[in-house]
């Protein structure tokens, strides 16, 4: 393992990661009951919250990796 990976494997971005994916699988799991309901503007709320959180995290990852590199 490089060092550049190591750095990018520390404890926050881990915590990021684990957060946002468990708030994905929740929203997944809204959108899909919504889409049993057929209820269509629920589901597409949820998708939209879907990329907020990804967007989120990318952000924070950028965030963390410029923090840990000095850019």
């Amino acid at each position: 393992m490089g060092r550049d990976t190591g750095k990018a494997l520390e404890g926050p971005s881990i915590a990021l990661v684990g957060i946002g994916a468990i708030t994905d699988v929740i929203l997944f799991y809204f959108m899909f009951k919504f889409a049993d309901e057929e209820n269509l503007l629920m589901v597409l709320l949820t998708a939209v919250l879907v990329v907020v959180v990804a967007m989120g995290i990318t952000k924070g990852l950028v965030s963390i990796s410029r923090h840990n590199y000095g850019k």
